[in-house]
């Protein structure tokens, strides 16, 4: 599974689970309808997503796929999470040695290079110190510059075999952005260019919002449930994200659109008037971060809610098996754990905007695990006592990677 495909997922799940919301529970402003959260704190949050994601990986280093095969877009995410989260540094130098090894099947090559899967993998070679002009004996800098232009002017990526960008152009470009400050390579002004020109102006309806593409010269448009296309909050977020990754301010202002479409209970769906789902939130959240805002202030508080306290609950608690537990579900799964949904929820829990700073890594952050009790004598004379719980979450001495 490719970038794209990941982004056409995205849609898709997010068009069905509003479908299924729709017939079930319209008037529901309540998270995925189960129990309460493992905890109620992001950075912990964050951690109980990467310890499930962890168990996801392979011994090779890489995520499979529902068949058993490396999933590309999955391996690049759950790198991602565990950076965010700051925990397992030892599955995630396994998935870069994995990635090193397979650069050619992970970004593909020559013009039809897939610039977002290049912008993911160089977010995670910086955050492994990797020299992303030598990573896996290839220059990845060069790789996603030879695709610019491609399909269209200013536009990296050729999307030959998909027709067009019509659901993914905004979502990579912004990656390959990200991928390039992350590394800090030189910005293609035609690249800036042409996605702060993908942005829309006009009424409060479109004012700062972005679609996934638009032709140029055509104008921006509301969601279409007949095309799936139309100013969206996945594309907003990101774009935005990557334009102030570059140094570039937007047109317009795009945090305050996103404001203008967050639903009662501090979520956001995929398309304004959507049910909200755990991606999307946890998307919005990193472009607040971006913006210099947070989550859980000022225009973002609805009533007890927030974007974050949103998006934590979607994470499965302790009454969830315990192979489930710290994963994101997603609206209409039926409370199972959803890969895409839990990659995503930890960056979000993190609150940290891509490109990543400096990491900072500990030990894998176990959900619901019972205190431990420890008996301790002082001396003859007295009672043995037992000592406090210790924390549900044991840390290893903290490193920089």
């Amino acid at each position: 599974m490719d970038i794209r495909s990941l982004d056409v997922t995205r849609l898709v799940a997010c068009l069905l689970a509003t479908a299924v919301l729709s017939a079930a529970c319209l008037l529901t402003v309540a998270g995925p309808g189960s129990a309460a959260p493992p905890t109620e704190d992001p950075a912990t949050a964050a951690g109980f997503a990467a310890h499930w994601l962890a168990a996801q990986v392979t011994a090779a280093g890489d995520v499979p796929d529902s068949h058993g095969n490396p999933s590309v877009g999955n391996t690049l995410q759950t790198a991602l999470g565990l950076s965010a989260a700051g925990r397992d540094q030892a599955t995630f130098d396994r998935i870069v040695a994995w990635l090193a090894a397979h650069v050619d099947e992970v970004t593909g090559t020559g013009a039809d290079a897939d610039p977002g899967s290049l912008g993911f993998l160089m977010m995670v070679v910086a955050v492994a110190h990797d020299d992303a002009t030598d990573f896996g004996g290839v220059d990845l800098v060069t790789r996603l510059g030879g695709t610019l232009g491609a399909f269209e002017s200013g536009l990296y990526g050729s999307y030959s075999g998909v027709g067009d960008p019509t659901y993914s152009g905004v979502y990579e470009q912004s990656l390959a952005i990200l991928g390039l400050a992350a590394v800090g390579a030189p910005q293609s002004p035609a690249a800036l260019d042409w996605l702060a020109g993908q942005q829309c102006g006009g009424t409060d309806e479109f004012n700062g919002a972005w679609m996934s593409y638009r032709a140029p010269s055509t104008p921006c448009t509301a969601f279409d449930s007949t095309t799936f296309t139309g100013i969206d909050t996945n594309s907003t977020s990101l774009a935005d994200e990557a334009l102030v990754a570059a140094g570039r301010t937007p047109t317009y202002d795009a945090l305050a659109w996103l404001a203008r479409t967050e639903n009662a209970d501090g979520s956001f769906g995929y398309f304004v008037g959507n049910d909200g789902d755990p991606d999307s939130t946890a998307l919005v959240i990193q472009a607040i971060a971006a913006g210099g805002q947070s989550p859980t202030s000022g225009v973002w508080v609805k009533g007890k809610a927030n974007p974050m306290t949103a998006l934590l609950s979607f994470q499965l608690g302790c009454d969830a098996p315990a192979s489930d537990q710290g994963a994101f579900t997603f609206p209409g799964s039926g409370g199972a754990p959803n890969p895409l949904a839990t990659e995503q929820g930890a960056w979000g829990a993190a609150g940290a905007a891509f490109p990543l700073g400096p990491v900072t890594w500990s030990a894998a952050a176990v959900p619901c695990q019972a205190p431990a009790s420890t008996t301790t004598t002082t001396s003859a004379s007295t009672t043995p006592t037992t000592a406090a719980p210790a924390a549900a979450v044991a840390t290893e001495p903290a490193f920089t990677g």
